[in-house]
């Protein structure tokens, strides 16, 4: 994708996304594809592993095997996705598909802070290993839900519910929310769905950006003391602080935060996206942050790398509809 001399160059974002995505068997085709990706792909996964002290037994093989219905062991799923988002990054990077800015959702933060340079693989890892440990004895008790309605209507349905712990934790586009709650509150909310927007419990173990989880917030700040903050290489704007980040900011307290704290996706979509001609790349398992740039921002490029062919690891993405598309 050349540029010309009088053509300006494509501003480009990538979008890192959270938890819900099934990481199995997400980098078989790629590892087999090419020499190049392959050896990234080892080295990556070789330091996530070596970092996470053993959390990330496995790790390998649910993300090179061809075994879509392999077991994950706790903690497992959010290694392998961050793992992926770093991954990709690394070989876009290589590619000439170089970030302006990194956006990272929710759980996505620590891999897009990874990318920008703010923390090393193993300090990334650690962060990871540091959030699980701080939701343990969490899992079940409470879940996250998609709603597909907008925010205005999603508070409507949870003042009719009548629980007031269940609260919107992201709003991912003008007609997507995502509701976080106590699993009791989460029941209640499907109990009362009838002819109302539809709802899909999302594969998270836990409720997440909710105000009642400051115990999780505490137990993830003292996780995250190990790890060590460097200087900014690419901006990073976040849809929890609603802003771009300065290397003057405290970005493990940062990260704390979106345990607490709701996520605004359209916010930073409509701020990183303003120039004509964006391009969206997504640093994940499917195009779920894609659907949600087309739906924010219909004139938007995107591209899904993992959903695609692979001739984006020669900085030339396929203009096929799958690949690299504007709505």
């Amino acid at each position: 994708m050349k540029e010309n001399a009088t053509t300006p160059a494509q501003r480009t974002v990538f979008l890192v996304p959270g938890q819900g995505g099934d990481p199995r068997c997400a980098l078989h085709d790629l590892y087999r594809a090419d020499g190049a990706a392959r050896a990234t792909i080892d080295d990556i996964v070789g330091t996530v592993e070596r970092a996470s002290d053993g959390a990330g037994q496995g790790l390998r093989e649910v993300l090179l095997s061809d075994a879509a219905n392999r077991a994950m062991a706790p903690g497992i799923p959010q290694l392998a996705s961050y793992t992926i988002s770093v991954v990709l990054d690394r070989l876009l990077s290589a590619a000439g598909l170089r970030p302006d800015v990194i956006v990272g959702q929710s759980f996505g933060e620590i891999g897009a802070l990874v990318c920008a340079g703010v923390f090393d693989v193993p300090d990334g890892t650690r962060a990871v290993c540091a959030l699980n440990a701080a939701f343990r004895g969490f899992e079940g008790r409470g879940a996250m839900v998609l709603v597909l309605a907008s925010a205005h209507e999603t508070r409507d349905l949870l003042a009719a519910v009548g629980h007031s712990e269940l609260v919107v934790a992201c709003v991912n586009s003008p007609r997507q929310t995502i509701v976080s709650g106590p699993a009791e509150a989460i029941a209640a909310l499907f109990e009362r769905q009838g002819d109302g927007p539809r709802l899909v419990r999302l594969a998270v173990p836990y409720a997440s950006h909710h105000p009642g989880l400051v115990v999780v917030a505490d137990r993830f700040r003292t996780g995250l003391r190990r790890t060590v903050q460097r200087p900014l290489r690419v901006p990073v704007h976040s849809p929890v602080g609603q802003r771009t980040y300065a290397d003057t900011d405290d970005l493990r307290e940062a990260l704390v935060d979106c345990v607490t704290k709701p996520v605004d996706l359209v916010e930073a979509l409509e701020h990183t996206g303003s120039q004509h001609g964006t391009r969206f790349i997504e640093l994940g398992v499917g195009d779920g942050l894609c659907r949600c740039v087309h739906a924010t921002l219909p004139a938007a490029h995107t591209l899904a790398p993992l959903t695609s062919d692979l001739s984006w690891l020669t900085g030339t993405p396929s203009k096929s509809p799958v690949a690299l598309h504007q709505r």
